[in-house]
């Protein structure tokens, strides 16, 4: 029979007692994929305020990662990210499942998905006359700022 060698991944945090719901935590390593108890696991060493420690990362938090900080979990080494528990049942029990998102994910209600608000919602600034005398384009200027005004009151 061959055996397979198994690597120590270090000390974890315990969910519950060390990260609690609506804590910032510090992703501190870029993660490593390996066989658990219940078949792989994404495992990322996270630093609490007085602690450091490994967690098993559920795909939903890796998703949500990917959509704030990119692709490559290299660049979510020193990224915060909000702890939040909610109660679902799993494998026939209510259990809490532990999510890692982005400090400015909510909960939407109607899609019962994660999101990530989209930031570029921002208000488009008047552009101010040139004095040149062109009356047409500071009239469509005007007009496309009343615009993306009813565009944000109607959201």
């Amino acid at each position: 029979m061959k055996y397979e060698k198994k690597v120590s991944l270090g000390a974890w945090l315990k969910k519950g007692e060390d990260v609690k719901d609506g804590d910032l935590v510090k992703i501190a390593n870029e993660g490593k994929r390996t066989s658990g108890e219940y078949g792989e696991q994404d495992v990322f060493l996270m630093k609490t305020r007085d602690k450091e420690g490994n967690v098993s990362i559920n795909q939903t938090s890796i998703n949500n990662w990917i959509d704030a900080f990119g692709d490559d979990s290299v660049n979510w080494i020193g990224k915060e990210v909000k702890v939040q528990v909610v109660k679902m049942s799993v494998q026939g029990k209510v259990k809490p499942v532990y999510f890692f998102l982005h400090p400015d994910t909510i909960l939407d209600e109607e899609s019962g998905e994660f999101i990530i608000p989209d930031k570029s919602k921002e208000s488009i600034p008047i552009v101010e006359s040139d004095e040149s005398g062109d009356y047409e384009a500071d009239e469509a200027n005007a007009a496309a700022q009343v615009a993306a005004e009813q565009d944000k009151a109607e959201q």
